[in-house]
């Protein structure tokens, strides 16, 4: 909330201004007001002021060397400048001078408040610009850890960047790494001894696991590491020294990949070692193919993993290269099925052609597997059914009753783009059924704030409205203006004056009374706003 000076010789003007005017609706908590350039003065030095408001004709120091000598100590204390006819030209010219607008007397308090609401929204901003970034860049070294460690993460699952934002991103999270790098992958899962300790001392362990991995790698590779969702550690290592600027010969090459991978596997063998025996426990630890990043790394995680899995360590855990273990074909999964965002998700979300262009992407990723079978395509229609069950549950529905029994699949699926022309025609169904639920819903909505303001005239603001509906208030009122054609304000105005001309018809209430009861904490306000709407004041209207 903001404060505001008004300063002006002739008392009437600001004490008739501080009452009239609906300083709250601009974020304006309090007035403070000066009968003279140097009593302004004098209140600045004391109170904090977002804001001044001053007439540009006072005797002994006027507004326009008012607002200089505000200038010389305030630079970005915003002025706003109030004028008559004759000193018009004059006024112009003070904009020039820091002067954030100026106003024509008679004031007209519709341009009062567009002007205010543009200076404080300014105000607003600078303040927002002038936190954001210091806390933005604290924010940023604190989670600099868990950042690398999340697009690691997202890299082995299967997310795939730009080239361009992929290496902005290593760049603005200083690693030395790019796409397209050869890379290898080290898994490294804690053994027994470790995983009988409380979840706190084991991520002590394997902090500790961590740090000697480092020490041992970043001799000879640049390391970046992470803990993945099986709870294994994960090292992606690259050479110290590999650069794309030369182009060595094929021997050379074989002979760099010969030698990085014999340091490789004698530092994994010597990371085994240490932790046996430095902090008495065992792991298992898995070297990966080489490969290329963001391209191979997924896989390589996956190989790793498989094998991993595959075997059973005793309590020293165990070393495995898997470049020295042939590569057999095996049946290859649909990741594609499984990236997020998630069907689940994008369903929810209402993200209706970003689901139809996965299901193209399936049907892409299906025909280039190496072994299509009708597993793969069960597998593809399991999924997607389970999306739809998911989104029609959700909305307090079956599936059925917003498709139709028809489209439910009875028998398998004979090709792929059967499945997916099937999945698109039931994509389409949803989105009319759901949407034209929305809308009932939003209607419903308007009737639940229509019966509140009614019912709430005493105690009304945007915050009590949206609380009452559980949304938020620049959707309340967005939505409302959306449906109804006229603002929420225009709206609670329009109920309000129907009720004091119904009070005033029917009751011997007091205009005071009739104020508090239209929740006007001021009568002179109230006056006002009526006057505005009818053209006479409560009392004149009463009497006619």
């Amino acid at each position: 909330m903001h404060q505001v000076l008004l300063v002006d010789d002739e008392s009437y003007v600001i004490d008739d201004l501080e009452i009239s005017f609906p300083w709250h609706q601009y974020r304006i908590e309090r007035i403070h007001k000066a009968y003279s350039g140097m009593q302004a003065l004098s209140i600045l030095d004391e109170q904090t002021v977002d804001i001044v408001i001053t007439d540009i004709s006072m005797p002994v120091l006027n507004g326009l060397e008012l607002i200089r000598q505000i200038k010389a100590v305030k630079p970005n204390l915003p002025c706003i400048l109030l004028t008559g006819y004759a000193e018009f030209e004059y006024a112009k010219e003070a904009t020039k001078h820091g002067v954030v607008e100026y106003l024509l007397k008679p004031l007209d308090v519709e341009k009062l408040g567009a002007c205010l609401e543009k200076t404080v929204l300014s105000i607003e901003d600078q303040i927002r610009r002038a936190l954001s970034y210091e806390q933005a860049m604290n924010s940023f070294r604190e989670h600099l850890p868990s950042l690398k460690d999340k697009l690691l993460n997202q890299l082995i699952e299967g997310n795939r960047y730009t080239e361009d934002l992929l290496n902005d991103k290593l760049q603005h999270y200083h690693l030395p790494f790019r796409d397209g790098d050869d890379v290898q992958l080290i898994l490294v899962r804690l053994e027994e001894h470790f995983t009988r300790h409380t979840t706190s001392s084991l991520q002590l362990f394997e902090y500790a696991v961590t740090n000697i991995a480092c020490e041992l790698f970043n001799m000879a590779f640049h390391t970046w590491h992470c803990r993945d969702h099986h709870d294994y550690l994960v090292f992606l290592l690259k050479p110290v020294g590999t650069s794309a600027l030369s182009a060595p010969s094929v021997t050379m090459h074989n002979e760099q990949s010969m030698k990085q991978q014999q340091d490789l596997t004698h530092l994994s063998l010597q990371l085994h070692h240490n932790v046996n025996e430095y902090l008495n426990g065992g792991i298992s630890v898995i070297l990966s193919h080489r490969g290329t990043l963001q391209q191979d790394i997924r896989d390589m995680h996956e190989q790793a993993i498989s094998a991993l899995k595959k075997q059973v360590g005793n309590g020293t855990g165990y070393f495995l290269s898997l470049a020295e273990r042939s590569r057999t074909l095996s049946v290859r999964s649909l990741h594609i099925l499984y990236e997020p965002p998630t069907f689940n998700h994008l369903l929810e979300t209402g993200q209706w052609e970003s689901f139809q262009e996965r299901l193209h992407r399936i049907e892409a990723a299906y025909s280039a597997l190496p072994e299509q079978t009708e597993e793969h395509l069960d597998e593809i229609r399991i999924v997607l059914l389970s999306a739809y069950h998911y989104i029609a549950h959700k909305n307090h529905t079956l599936l059925s009753d917003l498709v139709g029994n028809e489209w439910i699949p009875r028998v398998a699926f004979r090709s792929v783009s059967q499945l997916t022309d099937w999945a698109g025609n039931i994509l389409e169904r949803l989105r009319t059924k759901l949407e034209e639920q929305s809308f009932d819903e939003q209607h419903d909505v308007i009737h639940q704030i229509q019966t509140f303001v009614s019912n709430s005239l005493d105690s009304l603001s945007l915050q009590s409205i949206a609380d009452h509906v559980s949304l938020h208030p620049v959707y309340v009122s967005k939505l409302f203006k959306q449906l109804q054609g006229i603002s929420l304000s225009e709206y609670i105005l329009s109920v309000k004056m129907d009720l004091a001309v119904y009070l005033l018809n029917h009751s011997q209430d007091k205009i005071y009374e009739i104020s508090d009861k239209l929740g006007y904490a001021n009568s002179q306000y109230f006056i006002k706003v009526f006057r505005d709407k009818f053209g006479m004041t409560p009392q004149d209207y009463r009497e006619q």
